[in-house]
């Protein structure tokens, strides 16, 4: 695919109103990760994700905007917003992607890549990063921002000052990264959902037991869930 065709494919990039808010402090109130979203926009609703069998925190989010365009200026202008001292990371939230969830070895493909491209802060990564990272697995991405962090802030940001376009490009990885931490928890409730369904059809099931000439006969009860 050659840059003019990445550049279309960029425009056509199909995002939603939800936002994915991660690096939330643990110690912030969900007023204050609330109140610092609805510094762009009215919020129609936030999820803050916790764990089932402790209740805690897991420091990401999902938000609701009234509509696209404030998502994404959610987007530019909530990165790297200091909430209790820790920069928040924003991308948009495409529920059809989730849908279409990679696995940890496959290729991320190139329309997560040009998605994350999108939400490049300032100038947008060149059509041929874009394509270099469409290549690479979740893993392979994890590997590679272990590596440039372990070799310490202060050279990191003076390799980012001299190679052209680095930041950029590493910025589009941790964007590829976010949505990846997204679709997990997508995924995590999609599977909480379908064992509460099937929670609920047990419990339908012992209800609708019966006696039948001396035996105990079950009369299934479908939840609506099921239907």
């Amino acid at each position: 695919m050659d840059d003019a065709a990445v550049a279309v494919a960029s425009a056509n990039c199909r995002c939603s109103r939800m936002v994915y808010v991660g690096n939330i402090a643990f110690n912030a109130s969900e007023e204050e990760a609330r109140g610092a979203c609805e510094l762009i926009g009215l919020v129609l609703s936030m999820r803050l994700a916790t764990d089932a069998a402790t209740g805690k925190r897991k420091g990401y989010a999902f938000v609701e905007y009234a509509d696209h365009a404030t998502a994404q200026s959610a987007c530019r202008n909530l990165q790297g917003h200091l909430l209790r001292g820790r920069p928040l990371r924003v991308g948009l939230f495409d529920s059809d992607r989730a849908r279409r969830r990679k696995a940890e070895h496959e290729p991320v493909g190139l329309e997560d890549a040009i998605h994350a491209a999108c939400l490049v802060s300032g100038r947008p990564p060149a059509a041929s990063i874009t394509r270099l990272l469409a290549t690479a697995s979740r893993h392979h991405l994890r590997e590679t921002v272990s590596t440039f962090e372990s070799m310490g802030a202060e050279a990191c940001k003076d390799l980012k000052e001299q190679v052209p376009r680095l930041a950029e490009a590493m910025e589009q990885v941790q964007h590829l990264l976010d949505m990846a931490a997204a679709d997990d928890a997508a995924e995590e409730a999609r599977r909480k959902k379908r064992a509460s369904a099937a929670e609920e059809w047990d419990q339908h099931a012992k209800l609708g037991k019966v006696e039948d000439g001396g035996k105990a006969a079950v009369r299934p009860i479908l939840p609506c869930s099921f239907l």
